[in-house]
């Protein structure tokens, strides 16, 4: 009866996996997210042992239609522009490959090693940054167009309706970073805030962009003139992740974090109970991941909707209307977890099981494109996801008196 017991409460106890439409694998480890790239899908495989790597494309049944050349040098997570393949690698290489035969279309080399992937700018160019300076190419030829330098040190920057870039002075001891923007057509210079900011990537919602100052407090920056339209006030913080109308701040030792609006200037906060893992935002719905759980807020009151303890995250993101999660129940555990829920709820609408972990899958109009680093390719049924309703704001004007007051 203790033996019936035990084994009935653990089968209760525990989800049940998914039955996929169809599943196949591939030879090498997945390394890379699946991107749509014309109608089929792309990623990065490869084999760390013999240091090759590869791009593959399949299409939505898993049948496999290119491959690109082995490469030697581990890569960077790809992007595509057009018609191609932008990719970067830990052997100083930018190439371009064209789809669907993931031919070399061109290829740059740089004499300083790459510290971040490269990244779309405007509609058919990608920066990449070596060194001290950011470099802009055609993503069709690979011709330079114009760059960016520092006389100290790139850091760190993003690209949104301007180019941010963070660089200062690496001193060990005290460093000092400055913020800089930069337009998107030529890379000419637009503003530089006057005080000293930290090291994180700048976050940007609507037309703001959001920077922690050294101290941690948060600046919420108008992209195209500089303006400071609102400061929290609150030190020791790093603005996390950008959201609709909002950013997520967390303090600087993962305890708690702070949703603020930057329509309403409005905020409130809750714990952590390990480090910040990722958002996701669903309508009204805020769905806060820290490394053992997932919890769900309203976003205008941060009251508590729904808990689910699950472990050990790894990765948590928005997909289609609801929330994909990729987690083990400990650290030690051999077995990996994917599964996607709704935010009206702690059910799993699907659950995948597999012996690594899941990269971020893609819908499809069948179902769920899901990939493990394991060299596993499955379809997930496509998950029936309750409608919820979508906060309709007003997009955020330019800095007016009105909008000031707001902030205040």
């Amino acid at each position: 009866l203790i033996i019936v017991s035990v084994i009935a409460y653990h089968l209760l106890a525990s989800d049940f996996e998914t039955s996929s439409i169809w599943q196949t694998e591939i030879e090498n480890k997945i390394l890379s997210d699946p991107l749509s790239a014309g109608g089929n899908y792309i990623f990065w495989g490869g084999n760390k042992g013999k240091n090759l790597y590869k791009l593959y494309l399949i299409n939505s049944q898993g049948q496999r239609i290119a491959e690109s050349q082995n490469l030697p040098h581990l890569p960077f997570d790809p992007i595509v522009i057009g018609n191609n393949v932008i990719m970067a690698d830990h052997g100083r290489m930018l190439r371009g490959f064209s789809l669907p035969d993931f031919k070399v279309a061109w290829e740059v080399a740089s004499n300083d090693m790459f510290e971040f992937p490269p990244i779309k700018c405007g509609n058919s160019n990608v920066l990449q940054s070596s060194g001290k300076s950011i470099f802009c190419f055609d993503s069709k030829t690979g011709k330079q167009l114009w760059d960016i330098t520092v006389n100290d040190g790139m850091k760190n920057y993003a690209c949104d309706k301007v180019i941010v870039a963070i660089h200062g002075y690496k001193d060990v001891s005290k460093p000092n970073w400055k913020c800089s923007a930069y337009d998107t057509e030529y890379g000419l210079d637009l503003w530089t805030l006057e005080e000293p900011v930290s090291k994180e990537t700048p976050l940007f919602v609507k037309d703001t962009c959001i920077v922690t100052t050294a101290e941690g407090e948060a600046i919420v920056i108008n992209q195209l003139s500089g303006q400071i339209l609102y400061r929290s006030g609150a030190k020791g913080y790093i603005a996390v992740k950008a959201l609709d109308e909002g950013v997520i701040l967390a303090n600087q030792s993962y305890t708690n974090f702070v949703y603020l609006s930057l329509l309403t200037g409005k905020s409130w906060t809750s714990t952590l109970k390990k480090d910040f893992v990722g958002a996701v935002q669903i309508g009204s719905n805020l769905v806060i991941a820290d490394k053992v759980s997932l919890r769900c807020f309203d976003i205008n009151s941060g009251v508590l909707a729904w808990q689910k303890d699950l472990g050990d995250i790894y990765g948590c993101y928005q997909h289609r209307n609801g929330i994909f999660v990729t987690y083990k129940e400990d650290f030690s555990a051999r077995q990996t977890f994917a599964a996607c829920l709704g935010a009206d709820s702690a059910n799993n609408l699907w659950l995948a099981k597999g012996s690594s972990l899941f990269r971020k899958p893609y819908p499809l109009a069948e179902g769920d494109l899901l990939l493990n680093y394991d060299g596993t390719i499955r379809l997930m049924p496509k998950p029936a996801i309750k409608s919820l309703s979508t906060m309709t704001m007003p997009a955020m004007p330019d800095p007016t008196d009105k909008v000031n007051k707001a902030f205040e």
